[in-house]
């Protein structure tokens, strides 16, 4: 009987080169396999300048959406996440690393380079701040100083990372009374793990609208004025590097029925909605700033839309996301309640319109409406928490 002689043969060295650019190439979940493996690729891995190339690149390849969605406000607790490919309109489930109970409730702050800003309660006024990683299922509890304030008004969030570093920030803001002109400022800080808290004079402005945008290192807000504060009044803006305000008024032409901030063509963008003698009319206003520094808004086009209930919400490249919450009961044989959502993605250039989901929930023993409450950008990125 011949006997096998079994020859090892040594690996190929790969050099730590190749490996870094073959990591700056995979998906956020391989890395973060990658990262518990190995004690040296965490380490490197790690790095600010590694987290922003990969998530550079994956910008580019990946594009998704994430949807915050439940009832009523008395509903809460049901509420539930999801995230939509906005090429294929695939939905995959999301859930929240945290449990809040039937009393509880929670709502998304803000979403930069793949770390998810939550704010939620487990019941009572119990509020809290959690940061989470869903790529790398890492975490960060902190506290809320909105609890603080005691009764307060108007509060809003800003978060979002300064551009080159891993750090991000997050703002609060609030007024002890409503024709106050002092707004009471916190602002944290990751890498300091710690609240910095002032009090800013901010005259004329008289509410602020929680509906935000942080982009390169700034936040932006929605001020709003009149009966019911029905009337945009301007875009406020801080910078976390110069730590000041500053304000840009909104045009006049500008003042329609809905408004949304968002960012188009790596510039801050703000979306108009209204309905008038013509129709449903929609327009997109860019924010610029010339060489001395000022800003102003300026319109960079206008679009028909359908209806006043299709409401663009967001941009994915050059295309926009437009939102339709249908509320509109559908009764059937077996008497159930049908609530839709309908995605659709518009291309401007050639005014089409792509289906990308069309989701209805059934329930017999839930009258109420479905209700979308945050609709944002969704990468997968390794940036720590």
């Amino acid at each position: 009987m011949t006997k096998f002689q079994q020859n090892y043969l040594p690996l190929p060295v790969i050099p730590d080169e190749l490996l870094h650019e073959i990591f700056l190439r995979s998906s956020a979940k391989v890395v973060g396999r990658c990262i518990c493996l190995n004690k040296f690729w965490l380490q490197r891995l790690s790095q600010p300048e590694t987290c922003i190339q990969h998530m550079q690149r994956q910008k580019v390849l990946d594009q998704h959406l994430l949807f915050h969605v439940g009832y009523s406000l008395l509903l809460t607790g049901s509420d539930s996440l999801f995230v939509v490919d906005a090429a294929s309109g695939e939905e995959i489930p999301v859930q929240q690393p945290f449990g809040v109970g039937i009393e509880g409730w929670f709502r998304i702050v803000g979403m930069s380079n793949g770390i998810i800003c939550f704010k939620f309660s487990r019941g009572q006024d119990d509020t809290r701040l959690l940061v989470w990683n869903p790529t790398t299922q890492r975490s960060r509890e902190i506290s809320d100083p909105h609890k603080d304030h005691g009764r307060s008004y108007f509060p809003v969030y800003g978060f979002g990372h300064v551009p080159g570093t891993d750090a991000f920030n997050i703002i609060h803001m609030c007024k002890r009374d409503i024709v106050d002109a002092y707004i009471f400022f916190s602002r944290y800080c990751s890498r300091r793990s710690t609240w910095f808290h002032c009090v800013n004079c901010l005259p004329g402005i008289e509410k602020i609208d929680p509906n935000s945008v942080f982009h390169n290192g700034h936040a932006y807000w929605i001020t709003s004025t009149g009966d019911s504060y029905a009337t945009p009044k301007s875009v406020l803006c801080y910078s976390v590097k110069d730590e000041s305000f500053s304000e840009v008024s909104i045009p006049v032409g500008a003042t329609y029925t809905v408004h949304n901030l968002l960012t188009h063509k790596e510039k801050v963008a703000l979306l108009a909605h209204t309905h008038n003698e013509f129709g449903y009319v929609a327009s997109i206003w860019h924010l610029n700033e010339d060489a001395s520094g000022n800003k102003t808004l300026q319109q960079y086009y206008r679009f028909a839309s359908r209806s006043i209930r299709e409401n663009p919400i967001l941009f994915v490249e050059d295309n926009l996301i437009l939102l339709v919450n249908n509320s509109q009961e559908r009764e059937l044989l077996v008497n159930y309640r049908y609530r839709e959502l309908v995605l659709t993605e518009y291309d401007n250039q050639h005014d089409t319109r792509n289906l990308l989901v069309r989701r209805a929930w059934r329930d017999p023993g839930m009258p109420h409406p479905i209700t979308v409450r945050s609709t944002l950008k969704y990468f997968e990125g390794i940036f720590p928490v």
